[in-house]
């Protein structure tokens, strides 16, 4: 004879609907619905602040700022994207960041010219280390002088130019002397510049600055693949994180039977706290 089906006892289900224990789980599932729906609106509000952040990098110029230093900022708004919305945005950055090895946290780029005039340059020159040597023969039309220029700009910010120039004698009696060549020898110059990312009015921007004179920029750029460490845009660790599936033990109740029991086995489980 098969087992007689048991029936269900809906005394015992009703006496469970009108219990504090279902009354509590009620209250704890509507927590947790509202807390899932707080950090809903705060990812897409997060979200919201990624786009608009790209939406500037792609309609940004270049900015300039004097810092208290004397130093001279330029800056501008960079993109947040992973690689692939990098593609998306910014062909020539994706590029970049394809060729190079390793994970890439993020990348910036920069084109600066540096320019000095005839003004600038004057007063960088350190007379003491200048040197023109004597002209040297070469032959009886031709001599030649080597020469050293230094020029410092500041404790860190400076260059040394070498080289040497050839004159020609075309008369000798009344004497004329021309111009032939100059050649450079050797040039070492060095550029105290600073290059990074700040957050300002809302917006991370990458920015380089430099003491050094006729400094400007041509081109600047600049992408994070990971935002996490600038507060704006980072995902925040907060309670309710969200719903997943896994093994779990927990304790139950058999609403059939009205007993308490150590259920094992797959579940619906929410995470209370996300680090």
């Amino acid at each position: 004879m098969p087992e007689e089906t048991k029936k269900i006892n809906w005394t015992k289900i009703w006496s469970f609907i009108k219990s504090k224990v279902f009354t509590i789980i009620i209250i704890a599932g509507l927590i947790m619905f509202s807390a899932w729906q707080c950090s809903r609106i705060e990812e897409l509000k997060r979200q919201q602040k990624i786009s608009d952040q790209n939406q500037a990098a792609l309609t940004d110029t270049i900015s300039y700022e004097r810092q208290k230093n004397g130093e001279l900022q330029a800056s501008i708004a960079v993109f947040v994207a992973d690689i692939r919305d990098l593609k998306k945005l910014n062909k020539d950055l994706y590029d970049r960041i394809k060729a190079q090895d390793g994970k890439i946290l993020d990348l910036n780029r920069i084109i600066f010219v540096l320019r000095q005039d005839s003004v600038t340059l004057r007063k960088a020159l350190v007379e003491k280390d200048k040197i023109i040597e004597k002209l040297k023969k070469i032959d009886d039309n031709t001599y030649v002088a080597g020469w050293t220029l230094p020029f410092k700009y500041d404790s860190t910010n400076f260059e040394v130019i070498k080289g040497r120039t050839y004159i020609g004698v075309t008369n000798k009696d009344p004497l004329e002397l021309v111009h032939v060549d100059t050649e450079l020898l050797n040039k070492l110059t060095q550029i105290d510049l600073t290059f990074g990312h700040k957050e300002e009015k809302g917006m991370i921007r990458v920015y380089a600055q430099t003491a050094f004179p006729g400094f400007t920029v041509k081109s600047l750029e600049g992408v994070l693949i990971d935002p996490n460490e600038y507060s704006g845009l980072a995902k925040k660790k907060h309670w309710f994180q969200g719903f997943g599936v896994g093994p779990e033990v927990t304790m139950g109740f058999n609403v059939t039977t009205g007993k308490y029991g150590l259920v094992l086995g797959a579940g619906i489980h929410y995470t209370i706290y996300k680090f």
